[in-house]
């Protein structure tokens, strides 16, 4: 049997933060700097879990950012021209979103996710979300 099939391990780097597990409110929340140089391509892994303060409504979205050596964070887009997004539509859920690094450009070496949250209606409501990179398309196999 080929290792690829029996040993997914050793082609992929896991365990990545992306989103440091917390309860958030209404907003936008970054992520810290991921070095996507030895990369190829990537999924990104969105938990969600339970919300607090009775929302009528809950608006999840996660997309990327990337940027060259200590510039500007720039929106990752598709070849469209469109924002990469993915949105958890269901408290207590999962979501997963792919990205050929390749929609990066060439000079940017840093990655990081971006949560926006709305709510509509509640008390002060907040949501419990994390998230984690699946890093893959090495040159070297991660270590």
């Amino acid at each position: 049997m080929h290792p690829s099939l029996s040993n997914i391990g050793a082609y992929i780097k896991a365990g990545v933060l992306a989103l440091e597990p917390a309860a958030r409110g209404a907003g936008t929340t970054q992520g810290p700097a991921v070095d996507i140089t030895r990369f190829k391509s990537l999924v990104l892994s969105v938990v969600v879990g339970a919300s607090s303060g009775a929302p009528a409504g809950v608006s999840a979205a996660f997309s990327f950012e990337s940027r060259v050596p200590d510039g500007a964070w720039a929106a990752v887009k598709d070849r469209d021209g469109s924002p990469i997004t993915v949105a958890a539509t269901a408290v207590s859920g999962a979501v997963e979103l792919d990205l050929d690094l390749s929609m990066v450009g060439d000079d940017h070496e840093e990655l990081r996710v971006v949560q926006v949250l709305s709510f509509t209606g509640g008390t002060a409501p907040t949501l419990l979300t994390g998230a984690s990179l699946v890093l893959g398309g090495a040159a070297r196999l991660p270590v």
